[in-house]
């Protein structure tokens, strides 16, 4: 008996000391493993993790994985399959993460996971093809699940012999008593280790969020698959009273403008055309089109201010410069795609308010679902006066496989056509050049006679690649044929009008079609982010002679440009966001100017001041308090009563 309790006790010394050592390597190896499979260098494995050797993220991500493997033991009880299934889930992450950085050049993270129609479009995507990269990562996390249920299988056999040898004692314990006792220890020892995983993560997330984050993102923010999936954007502690400052100081610094005592309020349009980008950023050497994409764009130049915008997204995203105009905040700083579902239940301020209580007819057009996004509610919340949805619209022609521009257009010019007495604003949203992943009740249109081809100059794509390519290119030209149609029929009217126009992001496009373009996607530099992030802007108006000129600026300062532009009246997030482009012209997540367009990478004091005050103010309106609920509730003109 004494002989086998040697043997047993060396067996648990063993097992104990090998679980810990895989626990320890797993630890180490597998953050690096994760971040060399999303970025793919060419460089080997251990060059790559010795470059990363002392970042503190991989370590954080590391302890994360280790506790988790714990708490998953204290319910399965073994080691292979603790560890089996914390590796499929990180290689789930990990494929998803380089799936979407490759549509996105965003890594994934946890509130993507509300998006339920948005995880049906990516999921279409997730194809998994053989690659170096890839039997390194499934090789070396089948290695550990393999070594830990090894480890199992040297334990159990003596475990058994051990609780035979126990039950045919007397005086010991019974076996049921001690499998409670064994059951307890494991639950508490669960709950323990669910609390400390909880706490450091708040804690290293809270101690790695900046709040004064200026420059352009960073190669190294391609990285950290975990670490960006877990981080959430509303941690940042930011108190009452410092949001009241930040109120206090940014209108402190730009006054209100001056009252018109006799306002012209024009109607105001604004399209954001999905997927729409200038196609004069293809190398012409290299791709030629039988006529200009572009042409009905150019050719309004002379009636019309045209420029671009800068996105905060490539590929997709829409919703990100949805928020940023409809808001005026500025989504580099939190996760656009989940921030509606994120303000649910709370009514977010925006230009919608303005509208209204200058007694507006506020009209949203989106020929797709509502519950995308979940603009239904949104906009409900918003307080549009009328929103319409696919169902509701009048003209419904299919561009290959959605709701067409031109019936867009057609839409628009009915609503004006039978709006109230009044002025009106209407808010479109296309979806007509969206990518052909979304299901849809409308048949698509078959062998769709397209007006532009593509000659790629004996360059070669694959087909998917090609009929992508021709799909989004005669989208983006049959947008400008809309803008056109627009603009021919308000000309012969005499209410003062803005229609306005731009791109919400550039149409993803594979690598393949990018390196053909002349847009290397491994050159993280201004020129090719500036070529991706750039989309076109078109302003046409029938009665504002202004001089106003776009040329790279961010799309949230886009609703106080065109306020000015009308002549219309102050509100406090106007006077927020022009004080903010005294300093700043561009602040995206990849590229950063001042108010003369230098890039921009160090900040002066009073840049830092200003887009910290900015951000403070942002957080109350999404997360905190919000002080500045009435932010774009317009100045009182003559002191009457303009609410609603």
């Amino acid at each position: 008996m004494k002989r086998g309790n040697i043997s047993k006790k060396y067996r648990m010394v063993l097992y104990l000391f090998f679980f810990t050592g895989l626990l320890v390597m797993y630890a180490i190896y597998i953050p690096y493993l994760m971040d060399y499979y999303l970025i793919r260098p060419k460089e080997s494995f251990f060059s790559f993790m010795d470059e990363n050797i002392l970042n503190v993220t991989y370590r954080f991500e590391g302890i994360v994985m280790a506790i988790t493997i714990v708490i998953i033991y204290c319910i399965t009880m073994h080691t292979g399959i603790s560890m089996l299934i914390v590796s499929l889930v990180l290689f789930v992450l990990t494929h998803a993460s380089y799936i979407k950085y490759l549509n996105r050049r965003e890594l994934l993270r946890l509130d993507d996971l509300r998006l339920t129609e948005a995880a049906g479009m990516a999921a279409g995507y997730f194809r998994v093809e053989f690659s170096s990269y890839l039997v390194l990562l499934t090789g070396v996390m089948l290695f550990f699940a393999a070594a830990g249920t090894a480890a199992e299988w040297f334990i159990r056999g003596k475990k058994q012999k051990s609780e035979n040898d126990v039950i045919e004692e007397e005086g010991k314990i019974s076996p049921q008593l001690k499998g409670r006792l064994i059951l307890g220890t494991r639950l508490l020892g669960g709950i323990i280790l669910c609390a400390a995983l909880v706490l450091y993560t708040n804690y290293f997330l809270k101690s790695r969020y900046v709040i004064d984050v200026i420059g352009p993102l960073i190669p190294e923010n391609n990285m950290y698959v975990l670490y960006h999936f877990i981080q959430n954007d509303s941690l940042a502690e930011i108190s009452v009273e410092n949001v009241k400052d930040s109120y206090d100081f940014l209108l402190s610094q730009e006054e209100p403008g001056e009252i018109n005592t006799d306002p012209v309020y024009p109607n105001m349009i604004v399209i954001m055309n999905e997927s729409w980008w200038n196609t004069d950023n293809i190398d012409p050497d290299r791709v030629s089109f039988s006529q200009d994409p572009m042409g009905a764009f150019k050719e309004l130049s002379d009636r019309c201010i045209t420029g671009y915008l800068t996105s905060n997204v490539y590929g997709g995203g829409t919703v990100s410069p949805e928020m940023e105009f409809l808001t005026g905040l500025n989504t580099k700083y939190y996760l656009a795609d989940s921030a509606y579902s994120q303000t649910m239940g709370r009514k977010l301020p925006s230009l919608v308010d303005y509208f209204n209580a200058l007694n507006y007819e506020t009209i949203a057009i989106h020929p797709y679902y509502g519950r995308f996004y979940s603009r239904d509610a949104v906009y409900e919340s918003m307080e549009f006066d009328k929103v319409i949805f696919e169902e509701d619209m009048l003209y419904k022609d299919i561009y290959t496989r959605y709701i067409s521009d031109e019936s867009l257009a057609k839409q628009i010019i009915s609503e004006m056509e039978n709006k109230e007495e009044g002025s009106a604003f209407i808010w479109a949203l296309s979806m007509a050049n969206h990518i052909r992943v979304l299901d849809y009740t409308a048949e698509p249109a078959e062998d769709y006679d397209y007006p532009v081809t593509v000659d790629l100059k004996g360059s070669r794509l694959s087909e998917e690649d090609y009929d992508t390519l021709v799909n989004y290119v005669n989208g983006i030209y049959l947008a400008n044929q809309a803008f056109l149609q627009l603009v021919e029929y308000f000309t012969g009217t005499e209410e003062p009008t803005v229609i306005v126009m731009f791109g919400d992001h550039c149409p993803y496009f594979s690598s393949e079609t990018l390196e053909i373009f002349g847009i290397k996607e491994e050159d993280e530099n201004i020129e090719m982010s500036e070529r991706i992030y750039s989309t076109p802007v078109i302003l046409w108006s029938n009665f504002s002679q202004e001089e106003i000129s776009f040329s790279g600026e961010s799309m949230y300062y886009l609703p106080q440009i065109l306020i000015d532009y009308a002549g219309l009246p102050d509100s406090d997030m106007t006077r927020i966001l022009r004080y903010e482009r005294k300093f700043i012209k561009t602040n995206s997540k990849k590229i950063v100017r001042d108010a003369a367009g230098r890039e921009l990478w160090q900040c002066t004091e009073e840049q830092v001041q200003a887009l910290n005050h900015f951000k403070a103010v942002q957080y109350d309106i999404l997360w905190g308090e919000g002080i500045g609920s009435d932010i774009w509730i317009p100045s009182d003109i003559n002191n009457q009563n303009i609410q609603k």
